[in-house]
């Protein structure tokens, strides 16, 4: 098999996985808001999904699947969130989004796996998945349209699923499965962001550290925001592509910046975006610019410094863990206070980072941070 194309199957499923895992995020989200009786419930079953999606990293991590397994598990998992897509438009309330968040997040955890297989498989070594994370994004935002039309959200949402891993078992892969254990702290090949314990102690890195993890409440709170900026001249498939736009183009044309570098410019967007969304509501859309293209240089600097990404022997559910118990007290506060709290928690971050600013600018920062 030609080197260019052991290269190019490896960037396929990439983007396929990102599409998916991206889909997820704004299909989920969405069902869940409007199917979810309270906030709470809402942000409490992507909490689920998040924990569902742990799980089964973590398991097929141990398992190492054949590529002959994972041939056939990906359309099963894809049929199966197909029905219960379907299942969503029959009036069960949200008790019918349980069997798709755990089969949606079977089946991003089988690309994941499949990515591992195939660079396991391939004697050329892929190099950052950027540009096939934002082939994913693009994917996924063309595909899915409006969020807020939610009967037809629904049968795009269910051609994602089914086309993406329908390509995916159909990528060549040799008969060889990646060997157990190894990196299994996040989705495809741990080039996930990551918050290492011991990355909080210097608090020079704490742009970059909430950089990577302000999406979080971002992406939960999708409808919400887009919701927010309803008011604008732009539509929420606008708007979301810009949102999506700020999350991989940063990464994308600076390659190359230094960690140091890219915490201050992650410190900079944070409190610029925080300040500008306490003085003016309306700012709310330039709040979410400023966050993503934050995530953005903060993912790419964890990319271009292993030592700042998740060790090879950590487990998914860490992470979900923490992500699941955060996004449980942000579904709280907006269920007691409202939607307009959601701007408070990047204004906690932008506060947080301008401390480390602050800090950047103690004598031997640079010689503590290396």
């Amino acid at each position: 098999m030609p080197r260019v194309w052991r290269a190019w199957r490896v960037e396929a499923a990439r983007a396929l996985s990102w599409a998916l895992l991206l889909g997820g995020w704004i299909a989920l989200t969405a069902l869940a808001d409007r199917l979810a009786g309270t906030p709470l419930l809402a942000f409490g079953l992507i909490a689920a999904w998040l924990l569902a999606l742990a799980a089964f990293a973590s398991l097929l991590g141990r398992l190492a699947l054949s590529p002959g397994w994972q041939r056939v598990l990906l359309p099963v998992a894809a049929l199966l969130a197909l029905r219960a897509l379907a299942g969503t438009l029959e009036g069960a309330g949200s008790l019918a989004l349980l069997p798709l968040l755990l089969a949606w997040g079977l089946l991003v955890a089988l690309a994941s796996s499949t990515v591992r297989t195939l660079r396991h498989a391939s004697s050329v070594r892929p190099g950052r998945p950027v540009a096939a994370a934002a082939a994913g994004a693009l994917l996924a935002w063309a595909v899915l349209g409006d969020p807020t039309d939610l009967p037809g959200l629904v049968p795009r949402a269910g051609a994602l699923l089914v086309v993406a891993a329908l390509l995916l078992a159909a990528l060549p892969r040799g008969t060889v499965a990646a060997p157990p254990g190894g990196c299994r702290a996040g989705l495809f090949d741990c080039s996930m962001p990551a918050w290492p314990a011991g990355a909080w102690r210097a608090p020079a890195r704490w742009p970059l550290l909430l950089g990577t993890l302000v999406m979080l409440p971002m992406m939960a709170g999708l409808p919400q925001m887009l919701a927010l900026c309803r008011g604008t001249a732009l539509g929420p498939q606008a708007v979301l592509g810009l949102h999506l736009a700020a999350m991989f183009l940063p990464a994308l044309l600076l390659p190359r910046v230094r960690p140091a570098s890219a915490a201050l410019a992650c410190g900079a967007l944070l409190a610029g975006g925080g300040l500008a969304a306490s003085l003016d509501a309306g700012a709310w859309w330039w709040l979410a610019l400023s966050q993503g293209a934050a995530w953005s240089l903060a993912w790419g600097a964890q990319l271009a410094e292993p030592a700042a990404r998740a060790g090879p022997r950590s487990d998914p559910w860490r992470s979900a863990g923490a992500q699941a118990a955060l996004l449980l007290l942000l579904g709280l506060a907006v269920e007691r206070l409202g939607p307009g709290v959601l701007p408070a928690v990047p204004f906690g971050f932008a506060v947080a980072a301008a401390l480390a600013l602050v800090w950047w600018r103690r004598p031997g920062w640079r010689r503590a941070d290396g």
